[in-house]
């Protein structure tokens, strides 16, 4: 095994994991996409995705939360 291929230890793997939760959040909320945000964190598209996928599943819509968005979007910005 390499040093590429050697699992993250201790502040690493702590800094890996707050990474990686920052990039899911920024994805949730639509303030990144997906592709850019897998290559700007160094891991593939395919990964991120299936991640996403999980991280969105454990967060359950609120109806009453978006409802009360009144913040205007594209294209009436």
């Amino acid at each position: 095994m390499d040093g590429a291929e050697q699992p993250l230890q201790g502040d690493a793997a702590e800094r890996r994991g707050y990474v990686m939760e920052e990039a899911l959040d920024e994805i949730y909320r639509g303030k990144c996409n997906v592709a850019v945000k897998a290559k700007e964190i160094g891991v593939s598209t395919e990964e991120l995705k299936r991640l996403f996928r999980v991280y969105a599943m454990q967060r359950p819509i609120d109806e009453d939360v978006w409802r009360g968005d009144v913040e205007l979007g594209w294209p009436w910005v």
